[in-house]
């Protein structure tokens, strides 16, 4: 049996403590930098959500056949039953564009943590695709983690009209709200 003596090696009590702590330190760090990432994903998966249900919608706007020269309302947007407006008037269309990544369906609501999608149409009172008031364009917006005071917002190309050739205001072209 061996007595241990000033020469013995080893760490002392308060050396595992404070490489404890640095480590701790780092894992904390690391745990930071990837719910950032995490964060800025999901929030590029929203912009693209957005960006591929405009381009359904303009596309949609633009065909007679299917929409008429208008916008669904968000009932006909969130009719996803088949044969329901979704499966009927734009082929191609994911309904997984409509869900945000908290499972909600988009809405008319503001965008926020919650309700992470927001569907508006112009005028706000407007019966869609069909019927005497149709919806001449819409704002699609979402909520971003990385940036909640800054939703990210995608305006259909209709929802500026063009009233008159310009007066002869210098080339200049004078656009009004609808």
């Amino acid at each position: 049996m061996s007595i241990p003596t000033k020469n013995s090696r080893g760490f002392t009590i308060v050396e595992v403590i404070i490489v404890l702590l640095i480590l701790g330190i780092l894992a904390v760090l690391i745990l930071n930098s990837l719910q950032a990432v995490h964060a800025k994903s999901r929030d590029a998966t929203r912009r693209n959500d957005i960006d591929s249900i405009a381009k359904a919608l303009e596309s949609c706007y633009a065909s007679k056949d299917r929409c008429n020269n208008a916008y669904p309302t968000v009932n006909q947007l969130t009719d996803t039953l088949q044969g329901g407006f979704i499966s009927s008037n734009l082929p191609g269309f994911n309904n997984d564009w409509l869900h945000d990544s908290s499972a909600g369906l988009i809405q008319s609501d503001n965008a926020s943590a919650a309700t992470q999608y927001q569907y508006a149409t112009t005028p706000a009172i407007c019966t869609g695709t069909a019927g005497d008031t149709k919806c001449t364009g819409f704002t699609l917006k979402t909520y971003q983690e990385t940036n909640p005071e800054h939703p990210y917002v995608k305006e259909s190309f209709n929802k500026y009209l063009l009233l008159a050739p310009p007066k002869s205001s210098g080339g200049r072209k004078q656009f009004v709200r609808r």
